[in-house]
């Protein structure tokens, strides 16, 4: 029988030994992998904190981890985790590939102080301090108990009103509308968008079925006409179209479930939902559970 794989979080400060027993572990224990942030940052970025940067060494921990547990390698996570979010987006990130266990490094500030002074790339010590701070508070609202692997669950959907009109949902940018080159957060000249045919052809062939076309878009409604011409311009039929409203910046995830609550739920049956980002599948298929087929890459 297959070994689960186990994935190892180390918690703890700059300074506190984390590293170090990380490397022992890898040394010790067969199949053992380790993945720093620090170490990614330093040899391909030079240390930068430059924010689109730590965005591409996110994603670069992310796979390396999917795919070392995915091919039953055991990985120790060497990053300070001193904050409960961090945890948990490890823990719903890869529950399903590994169990998972946490490492405490608690270690006095003033001892952690002296160690940071000794150190090849010394830390602030402001930054210490503050992470520090942050571990202390961590300490009193998280249990650090082991959690097992759980099963990929199977498929669940939304329950729904069969006798509601049948609807299907689509968004634009990246899905409907494919913007060859220009900058997602100004639709001012979404006018000059690209139609992604075969979507296009999914909305065509539904709105014959009888379905109702709504158009759900992160798009700020500032940009409204410019979108009413590129539809236009390309003769969609739809029946409604939603939008962000100017001047909120919030996830298109966030958004979008509101927009979905106002003006959708309760009022459709949602046969299923067409989009490309990744956190907003995962909202459709993960929190309101309805069919959602991704069309590309959304991973930004």
């Amino acid at each position: 029988m297959k070994k689960t794989p186990k994935l190892t979080l180390l918690i703890g400060c700059p300074a506190s030994g984390k590293s170090t027993y990380a490397e022992w572990l890898v040394k010790s224990e067969p199949k053992t992998f380790r993945i720093s942030r620090d170490e990614i940052r330093f040899s391909q970025f030079q240390e930068s904190m430059d924010e689109n940067a730590e965005k591409i060494i996110t994603k670069l921990v992310n796979e390396q981890v999917k795919t070392l547990l995915s091919n039953n390698w055991n990985v120790v996570l060497d990053n300070c985790h001193v904050k409960k979010d961090y945890i948990k987006t490890a823990i719903k990130d890869y529950q399903d590939l590994a169990d998972i266990q946490f490492k405490l490094f608690d270690v006095p500030l003033e001892e952690l102080l002296e160690r940071n002074e000794k150190r090849s790339r010394v830390v602030p010590k402001s930054v210490i301090e503050g992470m520090y701070k942050q571990l202390e508070n961590l300490k009193t609202n998280f249990d650090f108990e082991p959690i097992k692997k759980t099963r990929r669950k199977d498929l669940e959907y939304a329950i729904q009103d069969a006798t509601l009109p049948k609807a299907i949902i689509c968004d634009l940018d990246g899905t409907l509308a494919l913007m060859s080159g220009r900058n997602p957060f100004d639709a001012s000249k979404c006018d000059e968008d690209v139609l992604n045919e075969p979507v296009a052809n999914v909305l065509k062939n539904y709105k014959n079925l009888g379905y109702t076309i709504i158009l759900l878009s992160g798009r700020e409604d500032k940009y409204k006409e410019p979108t009413l011409r590129f539809l236009e311009k390309y003769a969609i039929e739809y029946d409604h179209l939603f939008m962000r409203k100017s001047k909120d910046s919030r996830k298109d995830s966030i958004i979008k479930t509101e927009l979905f609550n106002e003006e959708i739920k309760d009022k459709f049956y949602i046969e299923f939902v067409l989009d490309d980002r990744n956190q907003v599948v995962d909202m459709w298929r993960k929190e309101l559970k309805l069919p959602c087929f991704q069309v590309y890459y959304g991973d930004f």
